[in-house]
């Protein structure tokens, strides 16, 4: 049976829930985290399910003294949890693996991909759900931000999965957020781009290959 947004939405929102729904809404910056990485059982969820579809081995230490990011691998169990093969999208220990994966399936106009990366203020950019949208925490400004869009090494980045779409701005899902399975709320321009500038987003991955 073919996947759908629908089975990445599911998948993704039984995280969520599972870690208490926190949330951080990046416009008005208020935050209400509930679980965390820093609670024994949470700790070894991370190993027992996230680590079990990403990769990695870290000990509950490494992960409750945020010694080990755990970001890219709840990001694969959600993606694997909603029905995705390996091929079809990359689990990995690190988000820059499926970001320049799906930059590369547009640039070589690979239709059967299940991304297609698009730069920040690119007018097609704008986040519909089910969509990936990834910034650096690299030491470097917005602007500089911008040139990872086309780095073809490993970079520092994060990725969050859009999950509701309202007028000026949308809500997306990450993992290890604030120590948390978090929900952010981020505004969005009148061209319905993104507008937060908080973090250094530069790419958007926009769904192609399911709906």
């Amino acid at each position: 049976m073919a996947k759908t947004v629908a089975d990445l939405m599911n998948a993704v929102d039984a995280e969520w829930n599972h870690w208490g729904r926190s949330t951080w809404n990046l416009r008005t910056g208020r935050r209400n985290i509930s679980h965390t990485d820093d609670e024994t059982p949470y700790a070894n969820y991370v190993i027992r399910n996230y680590n079990s579809a990403g990769g990695g081995s870290p000990t509950p230490t490494e992960i409750m003294n945020d010694h080990y990011f755990w970001s890219a691998v709840g990001i694969s169990f959600a993606f694997k949890t909603a029905g995705f093969t390996r091929k079809e999208f990359p689990f990995a220990q690190a988000h820059s693996v499926w970001i320049r994966k799906f930059v590369a399936a547009r640039k070589n106009n690979d239709s059967s991909a299940l991304y297609h990366g698009y730069r920040l203020h690119e007018a097609a950019a704008t986040p519909e759900v089910g969509d990936v949208v990834g910034y650096t925490y690299a030491r470097v400004s917005f602007s500089g931000a911008q040139a990872y869009f086309d780095r073809t090494g490993s970079y520092p980045s994060h990725t969050d999965i859009v999950v509701t779409k309202r007028p000026g701005e949308i809500d997306v899902i990450g993992f290890n957020v604030l120590d948390s399975v978090t929900k952010k709320t981020v505004p969005l321009d009148n061209a319905g781009l993104i507008a937060d500038r908080s973090h250094k987003w530069f790419v958007v991955l926009k769904r192609k290959a399911f709906h």
